[in-house]
């Protein structure tokens, strides 16, 4: 779909964000192109029951739970579409349940937290405004960021801004991920080290799982000695993720994750931390999952462990975004193009 037909199915996406009852793409409506037809698209799966649930049963649990982890694969358009009205429906429920109190915070992996006061300006109460979600993009520099394009990520902000709810930024930043990734953990104070509790390490089939997730995102473009210590960084991006979540929690009562599934998942990525660092919190794990062709059993898109245990409580299927033929092209252009750069880890 064209950019400006994008943008007119993302107006009036903002205006039913509130509504009492939005439809959500089905069909001809989705934004992905490919595999719409496919019979599972719009699927919602429930790991533990085993069956599809109803975008209602889904915003109900949502609701009950004071943390919530939304995945995403990143360039899929449908994903940030669905997740902003998972977002609206939360924070619908919750707001009524509290009587008007504020909430969910929202804690975006896209967004560094020492590019928070650019948010914060943003987001203030007489900075708000119609243009305010393309304001807040072009403020974080967003075309600069490595990011899927900003207009498929505007129905978050634009429902950020609609239900006047906190957005933090939870990814840490840049220069410290890397010192992690290049000196390992002894590049955080060890107060830090501490408090994100990287002292406790992986078992080990989680480790090995976590190198094999990332050198396969990388199409053979690294030596293999390069990828213990990216896991490393990974473990730090999820345990500051978590720590974010957690202030978010305390702080506004509930909070949710808008992050990649490698991130969300419960086996190895942020629920990993918060188990950990608060066991008595229950949260949900929504992982968003493209359709494949010939692959009709939801039960084979959810994420699992090496022992072969839900790793997300739902998946939530959408047709697939328009990619190259060979998705590790563009990486061996770029990486080419600029020798020493480290490609996207791309979770």
């Amino acid at each position: 779909m064209a950019a400006p037909a994008r943008r007119v199915v993302w107006s009036i996406a903002a205006g039913f964000l509130l509504a009492s009852g939005p439809a959500l793409p089905e069909g001809a409506d989705w934004l992905s192109p490919l595999h719409r037809e496919h019979p599972l698209a719009g699927t919602i799966w429930s790991a533990e029951a085993s069956r599809p649930v109803s975008r209602d049963e889904l915003a109900d649990a949502l609701a009950r739970s004071r943390v919530v982890l939304l995945g995403e694969v990143h360039d899929n358009a449908d994903h940030h579409l669905l997740r902003a009205w998972a977002i609206a429906m939360v924070a619908r429920r919750r707001q009524a349940a509290d009587g008007g109190r504020t909430g969910p915070a929202l804690v975006f992996e896209h967004i560094r937290a020492d590019q928070q006061p650019v948010v914060d300006d943003v987001l203030s109460s007489d900075r708000r405004g119609a243009d305010g979600a393309s304001r807040l993009l072009q403020q974080l520099e967003w075309d600069r960021s490595g990011w899927p394009p900003g207009e498929i990520f505007a129905p978050l902000f634009e429902a950020a801004l609609q239900l006047r709810l906190p957005v933090l930024g939870g990814n840490a930043p840049g220069e410290t991920v890397l010192k992690v990734g290049r000196q390992g953990l002894s590049a955080l104070p060890g107060e830090e080290r501490a408090r994100l509790g990287l002292d406790v390490q992986l078992e080990a089939p989680l480790q090995a799982a976590l190198i094999a997730e990332i050198e396969a995102s990388h199409c053979g473009l690294l030596p293999g000695s390069a990828f213990a210590p990216m896991a490393l960084a990974q473990r730090y991006r999820d345990a500051h993720l978590a720590d974010v979540l957690l202030s978010a929690m305390e702080r506004h009562g509930s909070a949710v994750l808008i992050a990649g599934n490698g991130h969300v998942r419960a086996d190895r990525g942020v629920p990993w931390h918060l188990r950990r660092r608060a066991p008595g919190s229950a949260s949900v794990v929504v992982a968003f999952m493209e359709v494949e062709h010939g692959m009709g059993d939801p039960g084979r898109y959810v994420p699992r462990d090496a022992a072969g245990r839900p790793a997300a409580d739902y998946v939530w299927l959408t047709p697939q975004a328009e990619r190259p033929d060979d998705p590790c092209e563009d990486m061996r252009r770029r990486f080419n193009d600029a020798p020493g750069a480290k490609p996207p880890d791309g979770r």
